[in-house]
């Protein structure tokens, strides 16, 4: 992308953004949507990508689907393509595995993947990632955090939380720290919990008095947060696999208390009117792991590349945010997000404060042995 299309996309992703500050996620999304449709410099997305098929090859990155999917194409592949003329193509449902699998028989299909937690990690564990061109990719416009990794340009935060139904827990005395979620018999009622060993370890650490603190949370001492689980299990009525799942939950009151990503339970609670409180306090926090990469092998390292320099900066980071309440790595993105909106996102400063960040190098080392352990405990 030109210097001059990079800042006209960019001033483009500025306007929606200030135009759009106070208003609801539908209202940012259809402003953004104008936008592109509206501008005589922008050409509508579906009728570029046919143009696009033909002028270039396509970026291909793989992801979740669904609402990700969504705000991912409205905060950065659309914004690019509009300038670059180059499509991206999006694979659906994630797969670490079958990327992994690709790379190992010389057969790399795609370009680019945003990962997070191990996945991060594994990529750069099993050499995956191909060298950055900081000639293309400019540095200036990046956070010091987002550049942790090396070859990797850091993506959005996010942390696992809880809720609680603000019906049955209307006042000051409401539930605020995991030992109040363990805590039945002063806030009795069905709960919800993720049906994965991290960070759900932690949080039953916590629970028994462990602070919010990577240096005294590990290694953990895993015995006693079983021992911890054992407390709570019974008033656990689903253990969910999927972010849809504690969303419906809460949007319906089939719970109490649930566990959830931040980002879907600031969908639920603002967007879909869901009477629950989300609890910053003691948040399972991600910090800067989530990143972009590009693989080794990928049919478009050069497109990958121009795409890498778009998606980790402030302005199409603090529109993915407007989208789906995850935060940005990119720090300058704050400057374009209301602060009554910024106080809704895990990396803002008064909520990492409260929260424990997670050490993934000690999960890397022990995650096989101690999901199959949480999995014979779930069943048992």
């Amino acid at each position: 992308m030109a210097d001059k299309d990079m800042d006209q996309a960019l001033a483009t992703l500025r306007r929606v953004l200030e135009e759009t500050r106070g208003l609801d996620r539908r209202a940012f999304l259809t402003h953004l949507s104008r936008a592109a449709a509206g501008s005589a410099l922008l050409m509508s997305f579906s009728g570029l990508l046919a143009r696009g098929a033909q002028a270039a090859n396509p970026v291909t990155t793989i992801g979740w689907g669904g609402a990700w999917q969504a705000a991912m194409e409205s905060a950065f592949f659309k914004p690019w393509t509009q300038k670059t003329e180059i499509p991206v193509q999006y694979i659906t449902p994630y797969d670490f595995a079958k990327v992994r699998a690709m790379q190992q028989a010389g057969q790399q299909q795609v370009d680019v993947i945003e990962v997070g937690s191990l996945d991060t990690l594994r990529v750069i564990k099993y050499k995956m990632n191909a060298p950055l061109d900081f000639n293309v990719i400019n540095k200036s416009a990046l956070s010091p955090g987002q550049l942790k990794y090396g070859n990797a340009i850091g993506a959005i935060t996010l942390s696992t939380v809880f809720v609680y139904n603000k019906k049955k827990w209307p006042g000051a005395d409401a539930p605020k720290s995991w030992a109040d979620f363990w805590n039945v018999e002063k806030y009795p009622g069905p709960r919800s919990m993720e049906r994965v060993a991290y960070p759900t370890l932690e949080a039953a650490l916590m629970a028994d008095g462990v602070p919010a603190d990577p240096a005294k949370m590990y290694p953990l001492d895993v015995e006693r947060a079983f021992r911890k689980l054992d407390e709570i299990k019974p008033h656990v009525v689903t253990w969910w696999s999927s972010g849809s799942e504690p969303q419906q939950m809460i949007q319906d009151e089939e719970v109490d208390l649930a566990v959830m990503w931040n980002g879907r339970a600031s969908d639920s609670i603002i967007n879909h009117k869901a009477n629950y409180e989300l609890v910053w306090n003691q948040a399972l926090y991600n910090g800067d792991i989530e990143a972009w990469f590009l693989l080794q092998g990928g049919p478009n390292p050069a497109g990958g590349m121009k795409l890498l320099d778009f998606v980790g900066r402030a302005e199409p980071q603090a529109a993915f945010a407007r989208a789906l309440f995850y935060g940005p790595t990119n720090l300058k993105a704050y400057e374009s997000l209301d602060p009554a909106f910024a106080k809704n996102l895990p990396s803002y400063p008064n909520n990492v404060k409260v929260s424990l960040l997670i050490n993934y190098e000690w999960w890397l080392d022990n995650v096989d042995e101690l999901t199959r352990r949480f999995e014979q405990w779930i069943v048992s």
